[in-house]
């Protein structure tokens, strides 16, 4: 990690808000930042309910790319089989007799080969199904073996659909306890371009298969729907239709960014057939209905619902999936048809529009209280830690921030507010109160402004809710047992001896942790900012000296770590925090070791 980045919540609003310290602990040394460049969302082609793309629940392990006849992509790379899972068979069980490896071909493939070397007498494998077999992948040309379910001693499970082609026809007509061999052409595995580095260009492949289960699919469901409704249809534009089933009771109405729980069923529009149902499921949906986030239609047509409501939702494919579909499920330029139930909703927090009282000061800063809160609670004093939910809008009515809408608060530290109009305005107020805050250039970015959020010269509004405060943390005065020299450079004391497991060499410290300058300046203090972080303890550059002194602690321990200037951030410092040759005082919580 870069050693100047700065530790802050991760909405922009305590950014905004607050310098909370440098992140000067946080995988310095050996890690990486966040990767941001994608890993780990959806597959290309969004799934067949209403979101647009989400990410895939968690998995067990998977077949790595040659564990699994996998499907082809567009471009001719393999794509990773969905939902493959695998269970491992207990050791005491004997493992089934790996095919015997055959005598290479030395002509190409002409077409889907098949041959039942025995015919099972179990279910018989049909389209879409869902399959668990052991098997033994060949080439043709050389006979080598490139994969196999008996080598790795468990079968492998998969629906046919995430397969490549003459490995799901292959399999078509099969019944369980048979074995077959399947011999495919290039042009029906990985193509022109091949699997590399598995899978060569154009190579036909060979497949000994032993069929040991399947599941089919289900005949599709074709619900009946809503033949009634209240009102006349709506048209929204763009061939989308709603029809209000049933009008719901609720206060307020959907808005745009809404957060919604919802029942819905989702069939196709000619054949009537139901690709998704989360009353099949058994329990609601949420949805967070922002841009992209959902296909248009269906967050259109949710939009003007009222709690209670029931509506029917005509999508026309344009503004469904489109083109390409969502296959299995959706064919390309399908039209769709949604019922939805709003069950309830929460729309995005906008600033009050009325309030109890407003004081205008002498400096400009417009204070409105909207909501009083508890009378016997102490005011926050202008160096406590407020746990707040903010929200930040310009004079246009552009929004720039919201913890509210983000559904979790933060911890603004006062006395390292950025934004001097906020703290001035937040000081003296009430665990459950909310106010209003205008505040005037001068008292927040200036002339400069912060791009690309804050234009230069821009008063900012902030609607404040105030969840709790608490006591700023500060470094102990008390101790157990006496002060050690780990060694040179290094000296530590314990503040208290935890009593979970010890924190050891090359292991991952989870911490909280103060960072103190040898005049008292505060640089660090993620006690208050409530941010964890972790540290590797392999004694690396920067701050070597910590990671050592953390080793032998027990979690739930806290200690006093003394640092020299070469233990800490050396000749070079940590600007604009830490200069050149600074030693360094650390007051540690060990929370957890990974």
């Amino acid at each position: 990690m870069d050693k100047n980045t700065f530790n802050t919540a991760s909405t922009r609003t305590l950014a905004m808000l607050a310098v909370v310290g440098m992140a000067v602990v946080s995988g310095c040394g050996n890690q990486k930042g966040d990767d941001s460049s994608g890993a780990g969302q959806a597959a290309s082609q969004p799934p067949a309910n209403p979101r647009s793309q989400t990410a895939p629940e968690p998995q067990p392990e998977q077949p790595t790319a040659e564990q699994a006849p996998q499907a082809e992509t567009g471009d001719g790379e393999g794509q990773a089989t969905p939902d493959i899972q695998t269970e491992s068979q207990p050791e005491t069980e004997p493992q089934p007799e790996q095919p015997t490896a055959q005598p290479a071909s030395t002509q190409g493939f002409a077409e889907l080969g098949i041959t039942d070397e025995v015919v099972g007498e179990g279910e018989e494998v049909k389209p879409r199904a869902t399959v668990t077999i052991h098997y033994r992948g060949t080439f043709r040309e050389s006979g080598e073996e490139f994969d196999s379910s008996y080598s790795r001693g468990q079968p492998a499970e998969f629906p046919l659909d995430g397969v490549i082609e003459g490995f799901s026809k292959g399999l078509l007509g099969m019944k369980v306890g048979g074995k077959r061999r399947v011999e495919i052409p290039w042009s029906m595995a990985y193509g022109e371009r091949g699997r590399p580095p598995a899978i060569p260009p154009k190579s036909d492949l060979v497949f000994d298969i032993e069929l040991i289960s399947v599941q089919n699919a289900q005949p599709p469901q074709k619900p009946e729907l809503a033949s009634s409704f209240e009102g006349e249809p709506q048209d929204l534009g763009e061939g989308l239709i709603v029809r209000d089933i049933v009008v719901g009771g609720g206060q307020g109405e959907v808005k745009p960014g809404a957060t919604a729980i919802v029942h819905y069923r989702g069939v196709l529009a000619e054949s009537g057939e139901q690709f998704d149902s989360s009353y099949a499921r058994g329990e609601p949906a949420k949805f967070k209905l922002d841009p992209g986030a959902l296909i248009e239609g269906f967050s259109r047509g949710l939009m003007g619902m009222k709690a209670g409501g029931k509506r029917r939702i005509e999508i026309p494919s344009e503004l469904g999936y489109g083109e390409f579909g969502s296959p299995p499920k959706i064919p390309a330029n399908a039209d769709l048809v949604f019922e939805v139930e709003v069950l309830t909703f929460t729309n995005p927090r906008e600033l009050s529009v009325a309030w109890l009282s407003e004081e205008k000061r002498d400096n400009g800063l417009i204070c409105r209280t909207v909501e009083e809160g508890a009378a016997d609670a102490e005011p926050m004093p202008e160096d406590a830690i407020a746990v707040v939910h903010t929200l930040g809008v310009l004079p246009d009515g552009t929004k720039f921030d919201s913890t509210f809408d983000a559904g979790e608060p933060v911890a603004v530290p006062l006395e390292q507010a950025v934004i001097e109009g906020w703290k001035l305005g937040v000081v003296g107020m009430k665990p459950g109160e909310v106010r209003q805050i205008v505040v005037p250039p001068e008292l927040a970015f200036g002339q400069e402004g912060q791009a690309p959020v804050i234009p230069p010269d821009t008063t900012l509004t902030f609607e404040v809710e105030l969840i709790e405060w608490r006591e700023p943390r500060l470094m102990s005065i008390e101790f157990v047992g006496e002060e050690k020299l780990l060694e040179e450079g290094i000296t530590i004391r314990d503040v208290k001896i935890g009593e979970g497991p010890e924190a050891a060499e090359g292991q991952m410290a989870v911490i909280n942790y103060i960072a103190q300058l040898p005049d008292g300046t505060v640089v660090a203090n993620t006690f208050d900012s409530g941010n964890l972080q972790m540290v590797p303890l392999d004694g690396a550059e920067p701050l070597p000296g910590l990671r050592k002194a953390i080793v032998g602690m027990k979690q739930g321990g806290v200690r006093r770590i003394e640092l020299a200037a070469d233990q800490a951030f050396g000749e070079e410092g940590n600007p604009p925090m830490v200069p050149g040759n600074t030693p360094m005082v650390f007051e540690l919580e060990l929370v957890g070791v990974q």
